[in-house]
């Protein structure tokens, strides 16, 4: 029976994971003005 490694224990998935909760706290200090416009994009980009 093949052993299945889980993604989540990779150092890249773990880095991202990290990378995402700093750029959300980051975007959290923007201004009202840039909510709607830089602070989604920079999100849905590092999402994607």
């Amino acid at each position: 029976m093949a052993y299945i490694f889980s993604f989540k224990k990779l150092n890249i998935w773990i880095d991202v994971k990290t990378l995402v909760k700093h750029v959300y706290l980051v975007t959290k200090g923007f201004p009202n003005e840039e909510k709607i416009g830089l602070t989604s994009q920079l999100r849905s980009a590092l999402v994607s």
